[in-house]
C-alpha cells in the first residue's frame, strides 16, 4: 500500500475558493494521501492555481460522465494503492484530526465498510442529508413542502426518514449515506462494484449505500464533524430537477417503488452504534494506522 487513504473529488464547474478550502482541510491532515481530481467541466482547471500538500492527479475529462462514473474511474484506477478511499465534495471542509479519526475508527471496527461524521452547515446548523431508505412519497412531500414554504404535509413518518427520532449527537447505524463524504473500506467498494454509473446524478449515494449495508454497517459518527456548502441544487434549477426525477425513476424501477422489502429490512436496523475510539497522534512520518496502540 502507497497510500494511508486516497481521496476522489469529482469536479464540475468548481467554486475555486472552496475548493482550496477542501484542499487545505486534507493539508491539515498528517496522513499519507493522494488527491485524484475528475475534471467534468467543460474547461481545464490551471491547477497553478491551486495549493495541496499531498499529491495531486488532475485528470480533464473534456466531457461530463458523471458524478458514479467519474468516482469509478478515480478509485478503481488506484484502488491496490490504500486499503481506504474517500469520496468527497469539492464544497467540504474540516479539521485535520478528522480524517486519522475516522480511519482509526474504521480499521478498528472490521463490520464497518462506510462511514462519515456529521455533516454541518458553514453556520453550525445540522445537515440531515443521511437518512433512511426512502419511499415515493419522501421526495413528493420534501418538493412540495419546500416550494410552498410549509411544514404541513411532514408526517411522522417523513421525519422518521429525517431520522428526527435519533439524537444526531451519537453515532449510528444508516443506510444512506451523503455522497458529500463517503470513507469506504476499499474491499467494500470492490464487493459491490462501485458506483452504479446508470446514475448521471443524484441518489448514486444511496444506491450504493444501501448495497454496501447489504454486507457491512454504514455508521454516522456524529461526535465527529464535517462543514458542507450545500445548495439543493435540484429544487433551485431546472435543468437539476429533471436530472433528479430521471435517478428518482432509475432508483424506483431498480429497487421498488412501493414494494421493497429490503428498504424495510435496513430501515429497521437503524440504531445508535458504540464505535472503539482511540486517542490519536498524528505525525509526518507514520502511517496513521500506527499512530495509535489498538
Amino acid at each position: 500500500m502507497n497510500y494511508d487513504l486516497i481521496v476522489s473529488i469529482v469536479l464540475y464547474k468548481p467554486n475555486l475558493g472552496q475548493l482550496q478550502q477542501t484542499l487545505d482541510s486534507l493539508s491539515q491532515s498528517f496522513i499519507k494521501i493522494k488527491v485524484l481530481l475528475f475534471d467534468n467541466s467543460p474547461s481545464p482547471l490551471r491547477l497553478e492555481e491551486l495549493n495541496c500538500r499531498h499529491p495531486l492527479e488532475y485528470t480533464f475529462n473534456q466531457n461530463n460522465v458523471g458524478y458514479g462514473k467519474a468516482h469509478n474511474q478515480n478509485i478503481f484506477k488506484h484502488i491496490k494503492q490504500s486499503k481506504y478511499t474517500l469520496v468527497l465534495n469539492p464544497d467540504v471542509f474540516f479539521d485535520g484530526s478528522l480524517l486519522p479519526t475516522l480511519m482509526q475508527r474504521i480499521e478498528n471496527n472490521v463490520e464497518i465498510g462506510l462511514c462519515i461524521p456529521k455533516i454541518c452547515h458553514p453556520s453550525g446548523g445540522l445537515q440531515r442529508i443521511n437518512r433512511r431508505l426512502p419511499r415515493p412519497q419522501d421526495y413528493l412531500i420534501s418538493f412540495i413542502s419546500s416550494k410552498l414554504g410549509t411544514e404541513w404535509f411532514k408526517t411522522k413518518t417523513y421525519y422518521d426518514y429525517l431520522l428526527k427520532d435519533l439524537n444526531p449527537n451519537k453515532p449510528f447505524i444508516c443506510p444512506t449515506i451523503s455522497g458529500c463524504f463517503m470513507l469506504f473500506r476499499n474491499q467494500a467498494f470492490e464487493d459491490v462494484n462501485g458506483f452504479d454509473e446508470r446514475y448521471f446524478l443524484y441518489l448514486e449515494d444511496t444506491d450504493l449505500s444501501r448495497r454496501i449495508s447489504e454486507q457491512y454497517k454504514a455508521v454516522v459518527f456524529s461526535d465527529l464533524m464535517a462543514y458542507h456548502h450545500w445548495t439543493r441544487g435540484a429544487y433551485r434549477n431546472v435543468n437539476l430537477f429533471f436530472i433528479f426525477l430521471r435517478s428518482m425513476v432509475l432508483y424506483f424501477n431498480k429497487w421498488g417503488w412501493f414494494y421493497d422489502p429490503l428498504r424495510v429490512q435496513l430501515n429497521s436496523k437503524v440504531q445508535y452504534y458504540a464505535p472503539i475510539t482511540q486517542n490519536i497522534r498524528p505525525r509526518h512520518e507514520n502511517s496513521v494506522l500506527n499512530q495509535a496502540q489498538v
